[in-house]
């Protein structure tokens, strides 16, 4: 458990930025991913909770962000945060090609919150030596796991050399306030943007959920009871 910091702004932020999702975006990304200066990052589901703070970390770390959403208004948001640029997945008549023309040198670091055809695209654009970080499949959670086998894309990380890695969050709970004290920094110095989703009231707590499987939420979702 953590303390709620209230210097670092409101309550509720142990819930987003200073929670469970802006650790998540940090490990994972900085752990796993290890974006360079110079490297190009893909973030799936980038304008939700945890991808939209991922995207800021590799910016941070010197590295070229593209945010992927289904979303135009939650892409204006990436773009109005840093990110470099945006692809909106349903619109987007073929997302590996779009990848491919907006990353001729390849994918170094896949956040992937999402599985499924877009998890699919991108494995399809991997540079050599890429970092791929699995912290979700909200594109595919009604599938039972079984069903959840996507692209075959054993031959693609043989070329590639990549790293796909699976992430949960506790497994770095040892070291959350090395990455809460960095998390309070960054935002104190303006670095660090974020934006909730609330409902009001505890009757709304299942539309809240549905709202957030059907990617209509405005970054993370949260309910005022």
């Amino acid at each position: 458990m953590n303390k709620v910091d209230r210097d670092a702004g409101e309550p509720q932020a142990a819930l987003s930025w200073l929670g469970m999702p802006g650790l998540t975006a940090y490990f994972a990304m900085l752990e796993v991913g290890r974006p360079r200066p110079g490297d190009t990052v893909v973030v799936s589901a980038a304008g939700g909770g945890v991808g939209q703070l991922a995207g800021q970390i590799a910016k941070l770390a010197g590295s070229r962000v593209i945010g992927i959403s289904g979303s135009d208004e939650k892409l204006e948001w990436c773009r109005r945060i840093g990110f470099d640029e945006t692809l909106n997945y349903k619109t987007s008549p073929s997302l590996a090609e779009a990848l491919a023309r907006l990353c001729p040198e390849g994918v170094n670091v896949f956040f992937d919150g999402t599985g499924g055809a877009i998890h699919d695209a991108v494995m399809k654009n991997l540079a050599v030596a890429a970092r791929v970080a699995i912290v979700g499949r909200v594109a595919v959670a009604d599938n039972i796991p079984g069903d959840d086998i996507g692209l075959r894309a054993s031959s693609r990380l043989i070329q590639t050399r990549a790293v796909v890695q699976g992430f949960v969050v506790y497994d770095w709970w040892h070291r959350r306030e090395e990455a809460l004290q960095r998390l309070r920094n960054w935002r104190s110095a303006g670095r660090l943007q974020f934006r909730e989703d609330v409902l009001k009231g505890i009757e709304n707590v299942p539309d809240a959920f549905l709202r957030m499987m059907r990617g209509e939420n405005r970054g993370k979702q949260l309910v005022a009871l």
